[in-house]
């Protein structure tokens, strides 16, 4: 890896930790945060790979912004300082990155909020919350929102980013290189 991709992963884990920091803190990501990221991360990919890096950055940014949308479809389900926070990752590590990241972090999500719900003594009605929340999704079209389900289950979803953009990071730039694998990264 040459100096620029150390400095693409030096940045992803800055602003991931940054904004749990400031998630936990104030229960926001700033744009101030993830904007000079998303930006540095695109001028990084287009210096080191050109066009491609271009390109990678902007549908890592789509992909980010996307997740987005959808999560807005379904219900208030991703806050928009989280999409843009997967938004810089994804500017800074390219789209298939991103897509690792995701996987990681809802994997990360789902085990933290076990974690939080058997600590705080509300599993049984957090899976409760959440069965009807889904029957009323999807039999009668009601919009699932998190704020308001279970205010106390709140979790700061900047933190399973972070334990999933580290995985992604690992596998991505650790894992796939020492095995060779050819296809690990759009760039």
């Amino acid at each position: 890896m040459d100096i620029l991709q150390w400095i693409t992963i030096g940045l992803t884990l800055a602003v991931m930790a940054a904004a749990v920091y400031t998630d936990v803190r104030w229960g926001k990501i700033f744009n101030a945060l993830t904007a000079p990221c998303a930006l540095v991360g695109v001028v990084l990919n287009t210096v080191m790979v050109g066009w491609e890096g271009l390109l990678g950055s902007v549908l890592g940014i789509a992909l980010g912004v996307g997740l987005w949308f959808l999560c807005n479809i379904l219900g208030r389900i991703l806050g928009a300082g989280d999409s843009k926070l997967l938004a810089a990752i994804g500017a800074l590590q390219g789209p298939v990155f991103l897509l690792y990241a995701i996987a990681a972090t809802a994997l990360a999500g789902g085990v933290i909020a076990i974690i939080v719900a058997l600590w705080r003594g509300y599993l049984r009605k957090s899976i409760l919350n959440l069965v009807g929340s889904l029957y009323g999704r999807i039999f009668h079209r009601v919009p699932i929102d998190i704020e308001t389900a279970a205010p106390q289950a709140r979790l700061p979803y900047a933190i399973p980013i972070f334990f999933g953009g580290l995985a992604a990071l690992y596998y991505v730039h650790f894992y796939l290189r020492s095995t060779g694998a050819a296809c690990w990264h759009l760039f």
